[in-house]
């Protein structure tokens, strides 16, 4: 039978390769005993390792594909292990060997690695200062040491000597052997019938995280893994709680990454488990999980002959030192909710922030600033100059979408968000995925642009996903890869950016890069246009100023200068077809060009030049009384036509703000006398038209875009104040 087709199995390569396998239980204890013997070298740790731990060989699978694979079970115990994967593995098993020992020789192998003969290094040739500096840095190792003591991995004796407790550390090597192998993805398992739905995953469906995919068989199929299996009750229970039970991203906590819903709600519920068949978390299960997060971080890099090069030499020492601190945060969770062990940590942040960045602020935008600054790291102070610089309409929006928590019943302290954000408990709070590295890798753009964008992130977000009460304790990620880490991106790059929402708990960024925002539509349902060039060359030599520019150009005149109106004329409205291209001709000259998705309307203006222009069905609703159709006028001789051509007539409740388009004001907003609609066209504007502004609830700036003045006098009337 072919392996891959065998049923009643979630895994049936990963049964079949550890068949009959078990943990080799006296060698796994001696391990565990010797670990810290100053005659116990890093090769017979190793050899010792492998011979132990049957997970480690399926990292002989890596690589291979289901088409490929000749299944010999006697191939994976041959030595085909050399994968990334399981170099970083081993990485994670000599910075547990270097920490326990880091009072005989671990300090030097953890900073500069081993020679050919597996001897710890004083220095390596061509290595980084990093390494050198990370070595004399008392705090860093007393962090360590206090971690490993925490988690019983050491124990304290008389005076200052310490031991290794052989228990502990063998559940600390089982969760090391387990937590990657899942990332060879021809063993990832399938949801049995039995177990579906499984965290968002059905029947059938194989489990493509490997994090959660090692989390359902440990939970569910234990007995696929020998090494945990073999272990004893208590100690399987905290291999199982740190790899299932947890779910913590300390990233997300320490840089400020998520709100509390979104980092600490795992965490909490597995520390506050009332359910008596659960094992409810202790203090110790937690630094053992930071152990082990620890020792998988140091081996990132896939040379772990090396050392521990992530930590020694790439991540910032003061980063990995508030990592370290944070863990007496996460401790406070059970007696403490999410939002207040989140507010505690970053109020101290800000207190300890070196250089110092003025008193702990107070007010509506005290959150976002102390956000913020764990967001920027080393460039807090400069985000946090260009934070006050931004206009009062961008302010808010962050203010306030940063303030929101993802957690029910639970708001930020009185004088530390906005009123309206207490007030009004409301989502989804949003996760911005790779947010810090934004503001870190800035590449060509300032601060404050970098702000700006990232403003704009959070209302488009919030347009995909409105803020309602019943969705206060729920998150959704907004993924922004595509502009951090996966290549340099910088505001003057062309192309558009999207946001598209790709299911119900995500939303993404996607690069247009070969779109020409001038001609190209890009309007489609649950999508987002994010940003186009600020600048973007017409063929006669002029600028075009994009939507996003355009509304920080004008908002602050038009909320105190423009007027309201309301539109007054009805007009006639039929279902756009998809992909139908309409062009909007008013007096005989083009104004815009756009074509429809499925949803959209199609508008006749009730105007003497009759202009057809496309709505989504957002918009049309909120601009017309749907429920309410009119019969079209018997009087007009197009009446018969446009019954044909499927139109109803609508009586209009659109509501703007406007400006009239004066020569100075064009000069100062819009020199070349073009911007982009929020659709990707360009559109013209002359003097006299009229600049109108869809305003929010919030008295935000929307939407900016051109009435012909004509048009406007037909259809619009002033309000009464």
């Amino acid at each position: 039978m072919d392996i891959a087709e065998e049923a009643g199995s979630p895994s049936p390569l990963l049964e079949a390769v550890m068949a009959g396998r078990s943990m080799d239980m006296e060698r796994a204890q001696a391990i565990a005993r010797d670990i810290a013997k100053p005659d116990y070298t890093l090769g017979q740790y190793f050899q010792d390792l492998m011979a132990t731990f049957p997970e480690l060989h399926l990292f002989g699978l890596e690589g291979m594909s289901g088409d490929t694979l000749e299944f010999k079970r006697d191939v994976l115990y041959g030595g085909r292990v050399a994968g990334d994967e399981f170099q970083r593995t081993i990485g994670a098993f000599f910075a547990i060997y270097w920490l326990v020992r880091s009072a005989i020789d671990g300090k030097h192998g953890f900073c500069h690695g081993v020679d050919d003969l597996w001897r710890p290094m004083a220095s390596r040739e061509g290595e980084s200062d990093k390494a050198r500096v990370f070595y004399g840095d008392e705090t860093i190792w007393n962090h360590f040491q206090d971690l490993m003591l925490d988690a019983g991995v050491l124990v304290q004796k008389k005076g200052p000597k310490f031991e290794v407790d052989s228990e502990t550390t063998l559940a600390l090597l089982v969760l090391t052997a387990l937590h990657d192998v899942m990332k060879v993805s021809l063993l990832l398992p399938v949801v049995q019938k039995a177990d579906a739905p499984y965290r968002g995953y059905g029947e059938a469906e194989v489990i493509a995280d490997h994090d959660l995919a090692i989390f359902y068989l440990i939970e569910r199929y234990p007995q696929l893994l020998p090494s945990l299996s073999s272990l004893k009750p208590d100690l399987q229970s905290s291999v199982q709680m740190v790899l299932s039970g947890l779910a913590f991203n300390n990233g997300w906590f320490v840089q400020a990454e998520a709100p509390p819903g979104a980092v600490l709600r795992g965490i909490k519920a597995a520390i506050t488990s009332q359910n008596k068949s659960d094992r409810q978390v202790s203090k110790r299960d937690l630094s053992l999980y930071f152990v082990h997060w620890l020792t998988d971080l140091a081996g990132a890099e896939p040379s772990p002959l090396f050392g521990c090069l992530k930590l020694t030499s790439q991540l910032p020492l003061p980063v990995l030192k508030s990592f370290m601190e944070s863990v007496k945060y996460i401790q406070q969770l059970a007696e403490r909710t999410e939002t207040e062990v989140m507010e505690s940590y970053l109020k101290d942040r800000w207190r300890n922030h070196q250089p110092p960045v003025g008193p702990l602020p107070s007010g509506p935008e005290a959150l976002v600033k102390t956000r913020l600054l764990c967001m920027a790291q080393g460039m807090a102070t400069q985000v946090l100059e260009a934070f006050d610089k931004l206009s009062d309409a961008d302010k808010e929006v962050l203010s306030i979408e940063m303030s929101r928590t993802g957690t029910e019943n639970q708001s930020f302290s009185e004088g530390f968000v906005p009123a309206c954000v207490r007030d009004r408990l409301a989502g989804p709070a949003f996760l911005v995925y790779y947010g810090p590295a934004f503001l870190q890798r800035m590449h060509n753009d300032s601060p404050l642009r970098r702000l700006e964008i990232l403003t704009e992130i959070y209302r488009r977000a919030r347009k995909l996903w409105p803020a309602t009460t019943d969705q206060a304790g729920n998150f959704v990620t907004i993924r922004i890869d595509a502009i951090t880490i996966q290549e340099k991106w910088s505001s003057s790059d062309p192309g558009l950016l999207l946001l598209r929402m790709s299911s119900n708990k995500q939303a993404v960024i996607e690069r247009k890069p070969e779109a020409d925002p001038k001609t190209t539509n890009v309007k489609e349902e649950n999508t987002e246009i994010l940003f186009a060039p600020d600048v973007l060359n017409s063929p006669d030599g002029e600028d075009i100023c994009s939507q996003q520019e355009m509304i920080n150009r004008v908002s602050n005149e038009m909320l105190s200068a423009g007027r309201w109106y309301r539109k007054v004329a009805f007009a006639f409205l039929r279902r756009a077809q998809p992909g139908e291209i309409i062009t909007t001709v008013v007096d005989g000259k083009e104004e815009t060009v756009n074509t429809a998705v499925d949803g959209d309307y199609v508008v006749q203006a009730n105007t003497r030049w009759k202009e057809n222009y496309i709505l989504s069905y957002a918009t049309t609703s909120a601009a017309y009384d749907l429920a309410t159709p009119l019969e079209i006028p018997h009087g007009r001789e197009d009446a018969q036509q446009l019954r044909k051509d499927g139109y109803r007539c609508y009586r209009s409740r659109t509501r703007i703000r406007a400006l009239r388009a004066t020569e100075e004001f064009l000069q100062r907003h819009c020199p070349s006398k073009k911007f982009m609609a929020k659709w990707g066209s360009p559109c013209s504007v002359e003097v006299d038209d009229i600049i109108a502004a869809q305003v929010s609830a919030s008295s935000m700036v929307t939407e900016i875009y051109r009435i012909e003045k004509t048009v406007f006098r037909e259809t619009f009337i002033p309000e009464q104040k």
